[in-house]
C-alpha cells in the first residue's frame, strides 16, 4: 500500500568487500584485506563528508529560501479571467504563458496580434500594481499549447533550437531581453517534452548556458515532466539530466498532472498523489526528482485546475475503471475535448443539482482524488481537499512550494487558489524553519519495472574557484588515504 509520509532515503553507500578463498589460509592476506576494505571506506567517508561540507559560496546557495505559491496565466485563455480580476496576493510567483519558438527561423516567437502584444507587455505591471511582492516569470515554450497536459506532448521547433549551438545562444540572448524589457523577474524554460536521451542531454546544454548568460538575481526555472521516465515518448527511459538542473535552475515546476490520455478506454484519475499499481502518481513525479538528487528546495509541485473527462458507455456504471466510449465534451473554458476548467466542473455539478439527473460526487482516499458523474459525463478533477491533501504531502517532502495550472480556470471566487493559499501559509513551508531538506515517499513498485534509464551526456560547465578548492581537498584525502595504505602494507611485508 502507498505510504502517505515523505521519509528521507535510507540507501546504503558501503558495501563489504568479499574475501578470496585464499584468505581463510593465509592470515595475512586477511589482514591486509580487511586494512584495504578498512582504507576504501575511510576513503569514501571523507570524500563523502567533503562533498558535505561545500565552500561557504555553495553553502550560501543552500540556504532556505522562500516558499514558492505560483500560478501559470494562459495568455491564449485570458478572456476567461483578465489581469484586473487575477488576484495576485494569492501568489508570490506569476508565470506568463507562454511565448515560444519559430518553427523556421528557431528565434523567439512574441505575440504578433495587438492584444497579445499588449498582454505581454502589461502583465508584470498590472499583476505588481495589486501586489507589489510578487515575481513575475516569462515562460518559453509551446506559444500555443493549451492547459491540458500530456507526457507524450513534444515541440519540434524547441528541439531543433537546442540542438544547435548558435541557435541556443541568440535565443538565450534574445528571451533575456525580452524578459527585462517587459518588466519580468525571470525566466521558465517550458520545454514540452525533450522526448530523447539526445533532446535532454541539450536540455541540460541549454539551462547550463541560459544559467551563465542571466544576470545577477535572474530567476532560471523550468516546467518539466517526472525526472526519470518520460511516459509515452518514443524511446523509453528518457531522463532529465539532474545535475545540470540542480546546479542552473532555481527550481523545477513538477507537472503531476496529465497522466492519463483523453484516448482511454476506461475512466481513470488525471492526477491521483497515489496509485498501487503503477507510476502514474503524482508522488511518483515529485519523489523523482528528490531521488535523483534535485534538493527539495528546488522541486515545486503541479496542481492542475483543470479536470479530465469521458463518455461513459453506461452511465449507472460510473465508478473509476468504468468503460467510457469517447473523450468528453468539448468546453468553452479549456478549449480541447476531454477537459474541462474546474470553473466547469463546478458548473455542471450545480447546474445538474438543480435538474433530474442525478450528481454523483465521490473522494478516493487511497489515490487522494475525486471525480464527479453527471449522466453519462465523468470527470477527474483536484477538489478544495484534494489539493489541501496534496499540499499536506508537499509540506512533508519539504518541497519550495506549488503551483496552479492554470489560474484561468479557477470558479469566480478563486476557491482553490485561496485555499491553497491558506494551506500552504500555514504550512512550516511558509514559516522561518523553511528547510532544505530531501526524501523520497515511498509507494508500492508498477507491475511491470520500467526499463534502465539512458544516460545523457553531462554538460561541460566552466570550473568555478570553489569547485577547484572542493576537487583540490578531496583529491588530497584520497591521496592521503592511499599513501597510508601503501605504508601500512609495507610495513607488513616486512
Amino acid at each position: 500500500m502507498a505510504q502517505k509520509q515523505c521519509l528521507l532515503p535510507t540507501h546504503p553507500h558501503l558495501r563489504a568487500l568479499p574475501h578470496s578463498p585464499m584468505a581463510a589460509k593465509n592470515g595475512r592476506r586477511r589482514r591486509h584485506l580487511h586494512l584495504l576494505s578498512t582504507i576504501l571506506a575511510l576513503t569514501v567517508s571523507s570524500l563523502s563528508l567533503a562533498d558535505a561540507a561545500p565552500p561557504a559560496a555553495t553553502r550560501r546557495s543552500q540556504e532556505p529560501r522562500e516558499a514558492v505559491r505560483a500560478g501559470y496565466y494562459l495568455a491564449a485563455d485570458a478572456h476567461l479571467r483578465p489581469l484586473a480580476a487575477l488576484d495576485a496576493s494569492l501568489y508570490t510567483h506569476l508565470y506568463y504563458y507562454a511565448v515560444g519558438v519559430h518553427p523556421a527561423s528557431r528565434a523567439l516567437l512574441l505575440p504578433a496580434d495587438p492584444a497579445g502584444a499588449s498582454l505581454l507587455g502589461n502583465f508584470s505591471r498590472a499583476v505588481k500594481a495589486r501586489n507589489g511582492a510578487v515575481r513575475t516569470v516569462l515562460s518559453v515554450g509551446a506559444a500555443a499549447g493549451g492547459a491540458v497536459a500530456g507526457s507524450g506532448s513534444s515541440d519540434p521547433a524547441f528541439a531543433a533550437m537546442a540542438a544547435d549551438p548558435a541557435s541556443r545562444a541568440a535565443f538565450i540572448g534574445a528571451a533575456i531581453a525580452a524578459a527585462r524589457e517587459n518588466g519580468f523577474d525571470g525566466l521558465d524554460v517550458a520545454w514540452r517534452f525533450p522526448a530523447s536521451a539526445v533532446e535532454m542531454a541539450e536540455f541540460g546544454f541549454l539551462v547550463t548556458e541560459w544559467r551563465a548568460a542571466a544576470p545577477a538575481g535572474f530567476l532560471l526555472t523550468a516546467t518539466v515532466y517526472f525526472s526519470n521516465h518520460v511516459f509515452d515518448a518514443p524511446f523509453a527511459g528518457v531522463d532529465y539530466p539532474s545535475e545540470a538542473v540542480a546546479r542552473s535552475l532555481d527550481w523545477v515546476n513538477v507537472m503531476a498532472f496529465g497522466l492519463r490520455p483523453a484516448t482511454a478506454n476506461a475512466t481513470a484519475f488525471d492526477a491521483p498523489l497515489y496509485d498501487r499499481e503503477s507510476h502514474y502518481s503524482a508522488s511518483y513525479g515529485v519523489v523523482s526528482w528528490l531521488d535523483a538528487g534535485v534538493p527539495a528546495s528546488k522541486v515545486v509541485m503541479g496542481i492542475p485546475l483543470y479536470g479530465r473527462s469521458w463518455f461513459l458507455r453506461n452511465k449507472a456504471n460510473n465508478g473509476v475503471g468504468a468503460p467510457v466510449v469517447a473523450a468528453g465534451p468539448k468546453q468553452r473554458g479549456s478549449n480541447a475535448t476531454g477537459a474541462m476548467s474546474y470553473a466547469e466542473v463546478q458548473w455542471l455539478a450545480a447546474t445538474v443539482t438543480r435538474g433530474a439527473r442525478a450528481v454523483i460526487t465521490a473522494y478516493d482516499n487511497a489515490s487522494v482524488a475525486s471525480y464527479v458523474s453527471v449522466g453519462d459525463v465523468w470527470v477527474a478533477f483536484d477538489g478544495v481537499a484534494v489539493v489541501a491533501e496534496k499540499l499536506a504531502f508537499a509540506a512533508r517532502c519539504g518541497l519550495r512550494g506549488y503551483f496552479l495550472w492554470p489560474v484561468n480556470y479557477d470558479d469566480a471566487n478563486l476557491t482553490v487558489s485561496r485555499r491553497a493559499s491558506q494551506v500552504w501559509t500555514q504550512s512550516k513551508l511558509a514559516s522561518s524553519e523553511f528547510k532544505n531538506v530531501t526524501g523520497g515517499a515511498r509507494q508500492t513498485q508498477a507491475p511491470v519495472q520500467l526499463p534502465p534509464a539512458l544516460q545523457s551526456p553531462a554538460p561541460t560547465a566552466p570550473t568555478s574557484p570553489s569547485a577547484t578548492s572542493r576537487l583540490s581537498w578531496t583529491t588530497l584525502v584520497l591521496l592521503v588515504h592511499i599513501h597510508l595504505g601503501a605504508l601500512i602494507l609495507f610495513s607488513y611485508q616486512v
